[in-house]
């Protein structure tokens, strides 16, 4: 439960610093920075999600799936900001 939480608040996080991290960089390859994370994040709770069974690796595969979706939109946020 506790990776639960710990995990929503780096999705938090990655989330809320991505406009200052966009707008800020001048190099365009640390803008993907909170992408790589929370793509690093998602694979994480993939594997907790394969490993542990019952309620919790419902929990994790959610939370995957979760990290995936965050994932996808950071990325387009930072393409279509970019271009």
């Amino acid at each position: 439960m506790v990776e639960l939480s710990f995990g929503l608040l780096v999705l938090l996080g990655c989330i809320f610093a991505l406009k200052p991290i966009v707008s800020k960089t001048d190099r365009p390859n640390f803008r993907y920075i909170p992408v790589a994370t929370l793509l690093f994040g998602a694979m994480i709770f993939l594997v907790l999600a394969i490993g542990v069974g019952g309620k919790m690796g419902i929990a994790y595969g959610v939370m995957s799936i979760v990290y995936f979706i965050a994932c996808f939109g950071a990325y387009m946020y930072v393409h279509t900001r970019t271009s």
